[in-house]
């Protein structure tokens, strides 16, 4: 019967060239993938997290037709300016023109370029990398897909399939960071093969007790390539909360990867310096705690702490290169002519069409005329009185869909039931009708 089935599968997938392909699992196509994200995310800044889960998604864990004969992962359409290979499929039009790669590892490069050369994704790299809910966010509002719920599907992904771990995965060899790094807002350099910290001092205009200080060293410590330096005092505190220690971790070593002064990361945990705290147990990177946590004992802490500087596992943020795209006009707003839209003064002025409709009070893109003065940031708009900063100009709102029911929309937005029906003034949870429009924030 097993040769049966083996001839069965050799005929299907080797000499039938009709035969389906087997299809791989999500689990399957992070553990083949994962690696390509985590080199882009220390080369371009893009998380490896928000890359996996869009590739997840975009390619259906890789069993889409342009994944498997185009090795486009991302969904990439051709758009004005692609020299290079493509290929044709169905989306918003037939037989639309999409990016063709040689491999894999292509498609990923140009997705994390994709996103840096583009204005429309600028904010998203101004956030902490470890912040994956905001980078979703960042990513809908600058209109990466069309489906208004992109964010709660790419956060799904992540939190279903624990892709965050990867956001703090070590920097791999061979990986040279395009884009000037900081942790925690906090400028760093990663030590090359040969150089001391007297090399670093002098290359960054720093004394090496500077150095020695904003890296918690001990005067006259050596360093090894790879080791990663800060060029400014660490911080009180982290953009995490809180971190799980793993096998082998050190105080030190985690002062080092988020960026935290190491005797605020003890003051925060109740612990004495020289302390190590077991495997398995949660520290505070934030707010202090109410009890200490449950410590290794004195030798095994003794042996951790031979280990001089061990190498990061980096939380990291990018900056901005030295050269940027050239600025768009700078106006407070924009008369519209025959033929404009909000789509081609969104490009014009690198201003979200989101925020002009709320700016501008519009309730449609459509009603556009010509000669409407439109405004393009929030203080012109404040100050023409077209925009009102009370409370109910800043409230969500939700139009309800065929299928929507209320515990699906509070559990969409994170509101309670009670909290729907008093700011809607609903008689109860079941007076809902499709069209409503509802508001599910205060």
């Amino acid at each position: 019967m097993r040769k049966i089935l083996l001839i069965y599968l050799i005929f299907n997938v080797f000499i039938n060239p009709k035969a389906q392909p087997l299809k791989i699992s999500a689990e399957q196509y992070i553990i083949t993938y994962k690696d390509f994200a985590v080199r882009e995310m220390y080369r371009t800044g893009v998380p490896a997290s928000i890359t996996l889960a869009q590739a997840i998604l975009e390619s259906q864990s890789g069993n889409s037709r342009l994944a498997r004969e185009g090795n486009n992962h991302f969904g990439i359409k051709c758009k004005t300016g692609w020299q290079g290979k493509t290929i044709t499929a169905d989306d918003d039009t037939f037989g639309e023109c999409f990016r063709s790669y040689d491999n894999s590892l292509e498609s990923y490069k140009d997705h994390s370029n994709f996103l840096r050369e583009n204005w429309r994704y600028k904010e998203c790299f101004k956030l902490e990398h470890t912040n994956y809910k905001e980078w979703a966010e960042g990513l809908r509002k600058a209109g990466y897909a069309t489906n208004p719920k992109y964010h709660i599907l790419i956060t799904g992904i992540i939190e279903r399939y624990n892709l965050h771990q990867y956001d703090l995965e070590p920097m791999p060899a061979g990986v040279v960071p395009e884009y000037n790094i900081t942790i925690n807002n906090i400028p760093v350099t990663y030590a090359k093969e040969g150089e001391s910290i007297e090399n670093i001092a002098q290359k960054n205009n720093l004394s090496t007790k500077k150095i020695y200080k904003y890296n918690d060293l001990p005067e006259g410590s050596k360093i090894d390539a790879g080791d990663i330096l800060y060029l400014k005092p660490k911080r009180k505190k982290s953009f995490d909360e809180y971190h799980v220690v793993k096998e082998g971790e050190s105080m030190y070593e985690l002062s080092q990867i988020y960026g935290i002064k190491l005797k605020y990361l003890y003051k925060k945990n109740r612990i004495k310096p020289g302390e190590e705290v077991k495997p398995g147990s949660t520290i505070n990177l934030q707010k202090k705690r109410s009890n200490k946590p449950e410590t290794i004992p004195t030798n095994d802490s003794a042996k951790l702490n031979e280990r001089k500087n061990p190498k990061q596992k980096d939380t990291i943020k990018i900056i901005k290169k030295e050269t940027e795209p050239t600025e768009p006009e700078n106006k407070d707003y924009h008369i519209v002519k025959s033929g404009d839209n909000l789509y081609r003064i969104s490009e014009k002025y690198h201003v979200f069409v989101e925020d002009m409709l709320e700016w501008n009070n519009i309730s449609s893109p459509d009603q556009l005329v010509a000669g409407q003065k439109i405004y393009l940031n929030k203080n012109a708009a404040i100050k023409s009185g077209k925009y009102k900063t009370n409370k109910e100009s800043n409230s969500k709102f939700h139009t309800v869909e065929k299928g929507d029911t209320a515990y699906k929309i509070c559990k969409l937005y994170g509101i309670k039931t009670a909290e729907l029906i008093e700011w809607n003034k609903l008689k109860d949870i079941e007076s809902i009708k499709e069209g409503q429009k509802l508001k599910v924030s205060h």
